[in-house]
């Protein structure tokens, strides 16, 4: 999972105007990939790119902004923030950083791309033969790359139309070509991409909320099997590159990776799912608590709306630094609980001699929750309870969320009892599957369930066969 924009303006009053736009949108999907970013430009002839690690913008003074906008020109430009997956054998692809450049018979393209493709050798081999020099042994982009950029066709979208139904996996594209940026979806529309504009720009966006920073307006996801072509003037063209089409978009996204305020899928926000899936837990899952505290900020609107719904005081005690990383998303390596020492403080003003629970946005590796649980009974507390806002994931993903392995699940290795006592906590408490599908308010045929139910949507890469 990590997060795309694409961005082409007309009219452009400066030569960096891209630049500044991409700057402004390209924070708000920030919290989609925190270990790298890239951003690229171009002015119709060249192509411009800054590429670095860490968290999008992170060390950019005014002054190095200042140098990289003289540098930077153009009226069109990608942005991509990296949230690294897993590669074969659970192991971490190396820091890639995007976006990709190449050309395309002679004429430079970029791109951006959020999800993962496997089952690559033969894919890998075809861009080999016809003259391609792999610089990753394991980068699923690098492959989407060569196999455009090394097309005998004539046209750059129908060498993208020849590709396309190459790729196993999930994915969402965005890139740019001779000043035009063009959006792309698989065919069950997994990961997210969305249009907006405002008066003078065109934007492809991971999610809405990148719009509203330049006043722009959500036009309409982009649909699965769909490509979408944009110039300075507007939309020119949607294609369908392929028949063969059934929305499952990934259901996590509005648990977790989604902002609250992104439009995700049939107009329905990450805060419209939260809220629901509060309300439904506290149907399914009550408790006889003083308190309800948020595990902040993933289960913010989660025990906001469970507090309400049993008609129990919702304290904060819990404070967040807002520094912080976001705990799933660190680097394989990271020792998590420290992590969350670092990340929450309890308040012992709020906890001492109450009756605690904590609502969190879902349990992954239980590399978290413990800690915070112990934190409260540090704090005073005379009981932890704990509610998740999430069914139990007991299924690896492969369609781009890092969960690539049965064994760091703790769901698919301990009964909710014997994870109940590894977290410490008096109980514990899942919304239903059911539930969590009552609250996006869509069709259980328009989600991709697998790490919840284990039903893929797309076939299975050959090591999981």
């Amino acid at each position: 999972m990590c997060g795309i924009l694409g961005i082409t303006c007309k009219n452009c009053p400066r030569k960096s105007e891209a630049f500044y736009k991409l700057m402004t949108c390209g924070n708000d999907i920030s919290h989609r990939g925190e270990q790298a970013w890239g951003i690229l430009t171009s002015d119709g002839k060249s192509m411009f790119c800054h590429r670095d690690e860490g968290r999008f913008s992170e060390g950019i003074t005014e002054k190095k902004a200042a140098a990289l906008a003289r540098k930077m020109q153009g009226g069109s430009g990608l942005v991509h923030t990296l949230y690294s997956t897993v590669g074969k054998g659970g192991k971490k692809q190396p820091k890639n950083i995007q976006p990709w450049t190449a050309n395309f018979h002679g004429k430079p393209f970029g791109l951006s791309y959020n999800g993962n493709i496997y089952d690559l050798s033969l894919l890998r081999n075809r861009a080999k033969e016809r003259g391609w020099h792999f610089v990753s042994d394991v980068s699923d982009t690098e492959v989407i790359v060569a196999l455009i950029a090394t097309s005998q066709q004539a046209d750059f979208i129908e060498a993208l139309k020849e590709v396309l139904p190459m790729l196993k996996g999930a994915f969402s594209l965005v890139i740019l070509y001779d000043g035009k940026i063009i959006g792309v979806r698989d065919r069950c529309g997994i990961r997210p991409l969305c249009i907006g504009h405002n008066e003078d720009s065109f934007i492809l966006s991971s999610e809405s909320c990148a719009f509203y920073p330049v006043n722009a307006k959500f036009i309409r996801q982009v649909r699965p099997g769909e490509i979408v072509i944009i110039s300075e003037k507007g939309i020119e063209k949607y294609i369908k590159w392929t028949n063969d089409t059934s929305y499952k978009f990934c259901i996590f996204e509005f648990v977790y990776f989604a902002r609250p305020d992104s439009i995700l899928c049939n107009n329905r926000s990450a805060y419209y799912y939260r809220n629901k899936a509060g309300t439904i837990l506290a149907e399914e899952a009550p408790v006889k608590a003083d308190l309800i505290i948020s595990a902040p900020a993933g289960g913010d609107i989660f025990a906001e709306a469970y507090a309400s719904a049993l008609g129990i005081p919702l304290r904060q005690g819990l404070f967040k630094n807002r520094y912080g990383i976001r705990s799933f998303m660190a680097p394989r390596g990271t020792d998590r609980r420290k992590l969350q020492r670092i990340k929450s403080h309890p308040l012992g003003e709020v906890i001492w001699g109450k009756r605690v629970c904590i609502v969190e946005d879902s349990i992954v590796r239980n590399s978290v929750c413990p800690e915070t649980v112990m934190m409260c009974f540090e704090a005073g507390a005379k009981e932890v309870h704990v509610r998740v806002g999430s069914a139990r994931i007991k299924y690896v993903c492969y369609c781009g969320v890092d969960m690539s392995t049965s064994k760091e699940l703790v769901a698919a290795n301990f009964s909710l009892e014997e994870t109940r006592e590894q977290i410490g906590a008096d109980s514990l408490a899942h919304i239903s599957t059911e539930g969590m599908i009552k609250a996006t308010g869509l069709p259980r045929e328009n989600l991709c369930l697998a790490c919840f139910d284990g039903n893929y949507p797309i076939t299975p890469p050959v090591e999981m066969t």
